[in-house]
């Protein structure tokens, strides 16, 4: 019965897209099991292969299952402007989007934005929930193994980027106490690990938390596609790229699911037909020519597959799946050897560094308060940012992270239960009040008939956020709705004429600030305060008094059996002494500690 009302929700979710989306081109807000089901699940025509030497299995669609579905999934970002971002009007746009418009009119389909960040670009292939990513993704030898790249579209180097007061034109100008910030899963981060691990790494997993780390002083410097830090500088006065190119001079592609081979062809062939068009230059002066001028324009567009500057490019083109020579196979060899070096370093570090995942705010900031109380105790803490709630778990089951700081115990509880993973709660530590938010609204009485009324649409946050409403008199539920029972939009006797749609959490506050006067959102506390949403500003909270502060205090999160050792205990102990009072009187926060 659940798993029905589970999926009858993903269609309601899919509903609020369309409504909120009237174009086509609007964020699409699936959640993360149902974007999966619905990219590479039986509905969609799926065909599971076997790929690469470990043989184990993608899932994808072929060309004419896509064609056939009148629909194709494509991966970009969301919140790097100006090559994939969502504008004021909740459209998304950049060189990347240009692309793939072409591509969905090519091939007669309407196009499903799936907002991706760099960590999950090759999960997202994996898991069938994207034919194709389209976002930034250079073509490496690692990712070969495991995607399968078509031919380039743009040229790329890394870069870094340093404020004005401080300009970073050279790598050994870094102190011993300087931090460089980078984005988990980018050429950057692995750049860095594999030539310079003497440097020590600040990462986060969202372009937009990279941005604000930088702009909020946490690190000497930001490495990343040149590209990209080269955009930055150019729109924010005050910061210089010291260092416009690192390392080799790579290449940027489409990718698709390995042994996708005729979703593959088909993108070759309409590089090459596209190139015989200049297409690629109209998409620069379109969209990147505004932010660097028409100077870059040939250093940077590839037209047809073919880059400008052929020579050196050999190891890139056995990547991108076509033909070479030995010299490609020497670079993963390279490669895997620096990797595996990288891997023995890692674990000579492993008996004094802890990492644990946290979203932003307010739980990496937390961790940075008790990070000089652990040190003492020889205890290195290396906190690693995530911005949505599936990837901190995967990683954390697969051996990653040693713990995770971002969920309280029902949502884990039903990740574990939905995955087949065995992750327990080390400790309660922090209770956050779940807020009603509108950007328009200023009292819920002026809350209009008719009004959208946009929920979580994960199980135990949706069970929250509708028991919230029913607190405020806004829906009526059943007599017997509980937090152990959980509840759906399904389940409502009475919505009171509101419209009540859910959408994935981390994309709620987009919504919200997208969406029509008169709409009110049900906000995770962390989102909302990621979203420049504080408490105060709530139209209503939870009650305090009720049983919502034990139910869903956040936890630590370990594997099973890693509940008692000695660096989690030393964690939940001095996150429990007195950092959530400390965390409050800095920044007015108003998240409660559980004693």
């Amino acid at each position: 019965m659940k798993r029905i009302r589970t999926f009858l929700v993903t269609l309601l979710a899919f509903a609020l897209v369309l409504a909120l989306a009237a174009c086509g081109n609007r964020v699409e807000t699936g959640g993360e099991a149902s974007g999966s089901e619905a990219a590479g699940g039986k509905e969609s025509g799926a065909e599971s292969s076997k790929s690469g030497d470990g043989g184990s299995d993608a899932v994808y669609r072929t060309l004419d299952e896509i064609r056939e579905s009148g629909k194709i999934n494509i991966g970009v970002f969301s919140d790097k402007n100006p090559f994939g971002y969502v504008d004021e009007n909740g459209e998304y746009q950049g060189y990347d989007v240009y692309f793939a418009r072409r591509l969905g009119q090519d091939l007669g389909v309407e196009i499903n934005y799936v907002s991706t960040e760099a960590a999950n670009r090759v999960e997202y292939l994996e898991t069938g929930k994207v034919d194709i990513i389209l976002a930034n993704f250079t073509v490496t030898a690692e990712r070969a193994e495991k995607v399968d790249f078509a031919l380039p579209y743009m040229n790329v180097a890394l870069g870094v980027v340093s404020p004005d007061s401080r300009v970073i034109t050279d790598l050994s100008q870094l102190e011993a106490g300087d931090e460089v910030i980078v984005i988990s899963g980018t050429t950057a981060e692995a750049y860095l690990i594999e030539n310079n691990p003497e440097i020590k790494l600040q990462k986060y997993d969202t372009y937009a938390n990279a941005k604000n780390a930088l702009e909020n002083g946490n690190g000497a410097a930001w490495a990343n596609d040149n590209t990209e830090v080269i955009a930055y500088a150019l729109q924010n006065p005050g910061y210089t790229v010291g260092i416009p190119s690192l390392g080799s001079q790579d290449t940027i592609a489409p990718a698709v699911s390995k042994g996708n081979e005729t979703l593959l062809n088909w993108i070759n062939e309409e590089i090459k037909a596209l190139g015989a068009e200049n297409f690629f230059h109209k998409d620069y002066e379109e969209t990147l020519a505004d932010t660097y001028g028409l100077e870059y324009e040939e250093e940077l567009v590839v037209e047809g597959g073919v880059p400008a500057q052929a020579g050196g490019d050999s190891g890139q083109a056995d990547a991108s799946g076509q033909a070479g020579d030995d010299s490609g196979q020497a670079e993963a060899s390279g490669q895997a050897e620096a990797s595996s070096q990288a891997d023995d370093a890692s674990a000579q570090a492993a008996d004094t560094t802890f990492t644990v995942g946290a979203s932003s705010t307010p739980h990496a900031e937390l961790l940075e308060i008790v990070k000089p109380i652990l040190a003492q105790q020889g205890i290195n803490l290396e906190i690693v940012i995530y911005d949505d709630y599936v990837l901190p778990n995967t990683a954390l089951q697969d051996g990653t992270l040693d713990a995770n700081y971002f969920q309280h115990t029902p949502y884990l509880n039903s990740f574990n239960e939905s995955n087949g993973t065995d992750l327990v709660s080390a400790g309660l530590i922090h209770y956050e009040p779940f807020g009603i938010y509108s950007s328009s609204v200023t009292d819920l009485k002026e809350l209009p008939q008719g009004a959208t009324i946009i929920v979580p649409d994960d199980d135990s946050n949706q069970t929250r956020a509708l028991l919230l409403l029913a607190q405020e008199g806004l829906v009526e539920l059943p007599e017997d709705a509980s937090v152990e029972e959980g509840v759906t939009i399904l389940d409502i006797v009475d919505d009171k004429g509101y419209q009540i749609q859910a959408a994935q959490a981390d994309t709620v506050p987009t919504l919200l600030k997208n969406s029509a006067e008169g709409t009110a959102a049900v906000i995770n506390y962390n989102y909302a305060l990621g979203a420049g949403f504080k408490t105060t500003d709530a139209l209503a909270i939870e009650d305090a008094s009720g049983d919502a502060a034990q139910t869903y205090a956040n936890v630590i999160a370990v594997r099973r059996g890693d509940e008692d050792s000695q660096a989690v205990q030393a964690l939940v102990k001095a996150l429990q002494d007195g950092a959530i009072d400390q965390y409050n009187a800095k920044t007015g926060a108003g998240i409660v500690a559980i004693q």
